[in-house]
């Protein structure tokens, strides 16, 4: 299994953002002057749309105000000075919790997906049943632990998936492996877990988990397939794993799927046996460092000190990217905080960074050949770069999944995904602006006022 290092050493500030996921911004619970334990929560929740912020150090507040944020904007924050000691809050395991127990402690401790749904609002979504539950183990995301073996990996993980059933209310789950993660597979295949031999079955043709639910007679199985990579990609994986195919304008939840990542499923496990809030994570450093490397840090932690911590910067950095660096996000300040949805971190330098100037299209198609759901990313893109998204709505925009393979091989270096993007955005935000009422100059009914 992948080593994973742990940071040691505690910065001299953390600023920890009460915005960390999609939605609501959490309220602070602390001020300036007050001291806080590790784990103590420090940010409450308004609504069921958001997680619990916890501190991840012990330390002294400075100030509560708005900091820089991965996102590319200013979030209020908690602004800690840490002290060498560790207190910490007093943890309590949640073993034998019943199922709404469960999503209360969820949305407590914060747990959020990486792709910055809060966890609760995965297993237990308004108006909707969820019958499976699927660990999404293709992403290039880490646990933050160092198992002994293989085994224990698998072990952990197929526990934290009975989990995520049990607070889910599903009757099935699997765990989705990348074909060419051969420590992965090997981990799993043959293992026995709960009087069974699990099989890694490959996804293939026709053949999806409802066939290998069966065909294994048991609820619990792990599958293969091939890598699904973008920022949007969970329509497309529904429909891969399961054969249901999500409405539009719908999540997974519409059709009794819940998605997890490894991390939230990992925060779970350790949530129920020990108590613990979702206060760290694994943070992968590649590129222009000295020493690159996947590094457990404290939530709060600058990119800064994690670079640091990776031995530096390898001569003079020119860019700062995090979570990818076809779908990731390029930032302004190397001062933003490490949050519940950073996976990684990528430093470039001059002779890494394009600076090519767009050109005509060439209509060369291999936008096309690439794209993973078929559509034709070069005239969508000409569309919305005319501001004609009805059009691009007509050729089934929405259908993107955001993977940058059409963008990464345009000859013309044309900003094919970051177009699509932007139609996108316009589309929902059009949706959103749209009035359900009449104006308030007009009024139905006849004219002497009577509906």
């Amino acid at each position: 299994m992948a080593e994973i290092n742990i940071m040691e050493t505690i910065p001299d500030k953390m600023v920890i953002p009460l915005k960390q996921h999609n939605g609501d911004v959490c309220e602070p619970l602390v001020s300036k002057g007050e001291v806080v334990k590790v784990g103590q929560k420090i940010g409450e929740c308004p609504s069921d749309r958001c997680a619990a912020i916890h501190s991840s150090v012990c330390g002294e507040v400075v100030s509560v105000e708005e900091s820089s944020h991965p996102s590319g904007n200013r979030i209020n924050s908690v602004v800690i000075q840490p002290v060498e000691e560790t207190e910490c809050e007093d943890f309590t395991p949640f073993k034998d919790s019943g199922r709404e127990q469960l999503i209360s402690v969820i949305k407590e401790a914060g747990i959020v997906e990486n792709y910055g749904t809060p966890t609760h609002l995965v297993l237990n979504p308004p108006d909707c049943d969820i019958d499976t539950v699927l660990i999404n183990a293709t992403a290039s995301e880490w646990v933050g632990h160092n198992y002994e073996t293989p085994l224990e990996y698998a072990s952990e993980m197929l526990d934290s998936l009975r989990l995520l059933m049990k607070a889910a209310g599903a009757s099935r789950g699997a765990i989705v492996l990348r074909n060419d993660d051969e420590d992965s597979i090997d981990a799993f295949d043959g293992l026995d877990y709960e009087g069974k031999t699990i099989m890694v079955a490959p996804l293939i043709g026709k053949r999806r988990v409802g066939y290998y639910f069966n065909d294994q007679d048991t609820d619990i199985i792990v599958v293969s397939q091939d890598k699904i990579y973008g920022k949007n990609i969970f329509e497309y994986f529904t429909y891969n794993v399961t054969g249901r195919k999500v409405p539009f304008r719908c999540t997974p939840a519409s059709v009794g799927v819940a998605i997890c990542g490894v991390k939230s499923a990992k925060a779970l496990n350790d949530l129920v046996n020990t108590g613990m809030p979702y206060i760290e994570t694994v943070v992968t450093v590649s590129g222009q460092v000295n020493n690159p490397q996947r590094l457990l840090v404290k939530i709060g932690t600058s990119f800064k000190d994690v670079i640091e911590a990776c031995g530096d910067y390898r001569g003079e950095p020119a860019k700062l990217i995090s979570n990818g660096v076809i779908t990731g996000v390029a930032q302004y300040d190397e001062e933003v905080p490490v949050t519940k949805m950073t996976t990684s971190i990528i430093v470039q330098d001059k002779d890494e960074v394009l600076k090519d100037i767009s050109k005509d299209c060439i209509h060369c198609a291999r936008c096309v050949d690439v794209c993973p759901v078929d559509l034709i990313p070069n005239r969508i893109a000409a569309l919305s770069n005319q501001g004609r998204f009805d059009e691009c709505r007509q050729m089934h925009i929405e259908n993107c999944i955001e993977c940058g393979r059409c963008s990464s091989v345009c000859p013309s270096k044309i900003h094919v995904m970051q177009l699509i993007q932007y139609s996108k955005e316009a589309i929902a935000r059009a949706d959103e602006d749209f009035s359900e009422k009449e104006s308030s100059n007009i009024k139905l009914g006849c004219s002497c006022g009577s509906e």
